[in-house]
């Protein structure tokens, strides 16, 4: 069973180390290098291939043309005389050795009867010889054939009688031309030798740019890693290239945000601790003063318990925000879209709050344009437009207004919320729509409320693809103003 399980981990291992190989092989180090290479080599190939062959063909065109014009002599030469009948001539015999060395050629006369008279290498004289191209010739049509690579050619043309276009014979030239194939040979070795040499300067250069490309990837790796890791420092530098320097600049502001990000969750995490534990260190206090005295009287038992009972409401408070503003946090929250009318919405939400208002002396107006309807989620629309004039209500003054106005034009309907209370400090203005964020926190406590109305309120109007914008001016008052579509497809951007 231990050989078993070794013979397990080994190939582990080994998919681990294949695993690993492929991924060096799909480097872009390497995929830059093989292209590199391939675009010096390629086209190199490509056209000593393109010389060789165009050098062959011409050169081989060069012989041809010339053997051709000497063969026509000949076979001129040839019907001027009896040669096809007595085979006895020695200027024909002359002509015919000297085209043989001149050209490296081997030539066969052939007479109407499709016999070889005359073979220059003697091979095969007498012999009846049957081809394509001799029957070709026979009716007339001249042939070439030649292979480049092999230097090899064949030529056949008819012998026309001197005084008619009778056709008395055929000439059939065969040439072996060994110059052309020893300089193909020649030139194929030197662009061979061409090839190896650019394939190491291709290497070379290859890797200077890949290096030069990849290198400066590796650093912003590397640093990506330290930041990962914990390091201190919270930026990358890369002064290499341009494009580099750009992903470097939009690392930091990504870096930058996750540490806004980190900051604020680490506030909320301690706002959260201190307003939780406020009302359990109430409590605490309270029942220590309980349990330390003996006999208490019923009416401060009665006291003491009413306060925790407060305080305990207090944490069901702060923890219901709290699940609501995780709630419309989420990237995906959905919303109950449904076709609402906002004049009656607002109307139920300032009915309900009216009590709350005649406590401090506050009047309610509402202006409304016109009615309308929108595509909204009703329950959380009314929550977010209660806690904006809940929080008018508390932090005003007595014998003021809260005047909330409706309006709407074809693609968005607003929302406006005015006070006439003490207003905000323009140094707290950018800060409202953060978690426990209080102005005023001895005032704050007073009023009750977990600091959290208004971060709720602003993470339900951009689910609905809204804006919410503030206005204040201390010991003034404040106004809120909301833009939201009336069509739930619409966007209405998220700008504060």
């Amino acid at each position: 069973m231990a050989m078993w399980k070794r013979k397990i981990l080994s190939n582990d291992m080994s998919g681990r180390k294949n695993k690993f190989s492929f991924k060096r092989l799909a480097s872009l180090r390497l995929i830059i290098t093989v292209i590199i290479i391939l675009s010096i080599l390629l086209p190199l190939i490509i056209s000593g291939r393109i010389i060789l062959n165009s050098y062959s063909s011409k050169a081989m065109e060069d012989i041809v043309i010339a053997v051709k014009g000497q063969g026509s002599l000949v076979a001129a030469d040839i019907a001027a005389t009896s040669y096809l009948d007595t085979m006895n001539s020695e200027m024909i015999e002359t002509e015919l050795e000297q085209m043989m060395y001149t050209y490296s050629s081997r030539i066969l006369v052939i007479n109407r009867n499709c016999i070889i008279i005359k073979d220059t290498y003697d091979y095969e004289t007498g012999k009846t010889i049957i081809s394509e191209e001799v029957l070709s010739a026979f009716k007339g049509v001249a042939n070439d054939i030649y292979d480049t690579e092999t230097g090899r050619a064949n030529i056949t043309m008819p012998i026309y009688a001197s005084e008619s276009d009778e056709i008395i014979g055929v000439l059939s030239i065969t040439i072996a031309d060994t110059n052309v194939t020893d300089m193909y040979r020649y030139i194929n070795r030197i662009f061979v030798a061409m090839i190896l040499v650019f394939s190491m300067l291709a290497l070379l250069l290859a890797l200077i740019i890949s290096n030069a490309i990849v290198k400066p990837l590796e650093r912003l790796n590397q640093s990506i890693i330290n930041v990962t890791g914990g390091a201190k420092e919270m930026h990358i530098e890369d002064r290499s290239l341009y494009e580099y320097n750009k992903v470097a600049q939009s690392v930091n502001r990504m870096l930058d945000r996750m540490k806004v990000i980190d900051d604020s969750r680490e506030e909320f995490v301690a706002n959260v601790s201190h307003e939780l534990k406020t009302p359990m260190a109430s409590i605490k206090v309270l029942a220590d003063s309980l349990l330390a005295q003996d006999e208490v009287p019923n009416e401060l038992y009665r006291e003491f318990l009413s306060d925790m009972v407060s305080e305990i409401d207090r944490e069901n408070e702060i923890i219901g925000d709290l699940l609501t503003l995780v709630n419309v946090d989420r990237v995906n929250a959905e919303l109950n879209i449904s076709t609402v009318s906002v004049n009656e919405l607002v109307e139920l939400v300032l009915k309900r709050l009216n009590p709350i208002a005649e406590a401090k002396k506050v009047e309610l107006i509402m202006e409304s344009f016109r009615p309308f309807a929108a595509e909204i989620d009703e329950v959380k629309m009314t929550l977010a437009i209660n806690n904006i004039v809940e929080n008018a209500i508390k932090y005003n003054k007595e014998n003021c207004f809260v005047r909330v106005s409706l309006n709407a034009d074809h693609k968005y309907f607003y929302i406006k919320v005015a006070d006439s209370g003490i207003g905000i400090p323009n140094e707290c203005i950018e800060h409202v729509f953060e978690r426990f964020y209080r102005v005023d926190k001895a005032r704050s406590r007073e009023t009750g409320g977990t600091g959290l109305g208004l971060a709720i309120t602003k993470s339900i109007i951009l689910m609905h693809k809204g804006t919410i914008k503030i206005y204040s001016k201390e010991n003034e008052g404040t106004t809120f103003t909301i833009r939201i579509p009336l069509y739930h497809g619409n966007s209405g951007g998220d700008t504060i």
